[in-house]
């Protein structure tokens, strides 16, 4: 998939994560965490390629990516169970870092990165490359698995960016909807 489609899946897979966890109350702090995490946790598992979405976003990001890319290969460590769990560890000791004062729910937060950082994974598997779930092990798992990969969708391709990118935006936008109650709450008094 292509850093757009991993960053609205993500996105709302992390806020809707947050929207049926919490229960309504003034939390303005946990919302904006939750989307910034959301956000960035969707397009870390690329943080392997030089042209990712999140390099181009940084400043000087692009100096970061072509430092990182000798050490990293495309869909290797951060494509599996083994790179999931020591960056969802990392913002776990991240979160601990942050003033009780900000008023930042870590719990939620959290949550809402391992989720958008999951779903990535999960998308990637439904391509047609798959991921090393198990890696150091280089063997690719795709969902459908053998012997119907031929049903698995091509990156950048015409099915995702005419089918799935905006079935995905619709998705966000229905959880807005749904949700705005909760959201209206968490960001205003009520």
């Amino acid at each position: 998939m292509t850093g757009k489609t991993h960053q609205v899946i993500g996105m709302t897979a992390g806020l809707a994560s947050f929207l049926i966890a919490t229960s309504p109350h003034y939390q303005p702090a946990s919302l904006a965490g939750v989307l910034v995490v959301s956000c960035i946790g969707s397009l870390l598992p690329d943080i392997d390629q030089p042209g990712s979405r999140l390099w181009n976003a940084l400043p000087f990001g692009h100096i970061g990516g072509e430092l990182v890319n000798p050490f990293l290969a495309h869909r290797n460590l951060t494509h599996s169970f083994l790179g999931y769990g020591i960056v969802c560890y990392g913002m776990y000791r991240l979160l601990l870092l942050a003033p009780l004062y900000w008023g930042l729910g870590r719990h939620y937060v959290f949550i809402a990165f391992a989720i958008a950082y999951g779903s990535h994974i999960l998308a990637d598997m439904l391509t047609v490359e798959g991921v090393p779930l198990l890696f150091p092990n280089q063997h690719m798992f795709g969902i459908p698995p053998h012997p119907f990969q031929g049903l698995r969708i091509e990156t950048g391709h015409w099915f995702e960016n005419l089918l799935i990118f905006p079935l995905v935006n619709a998705g966000f936008i229905v959880v807005i909807v749904h949700y705005w109650s909760v959201i209206r709450t968490t960001l205003f008094l009520p």
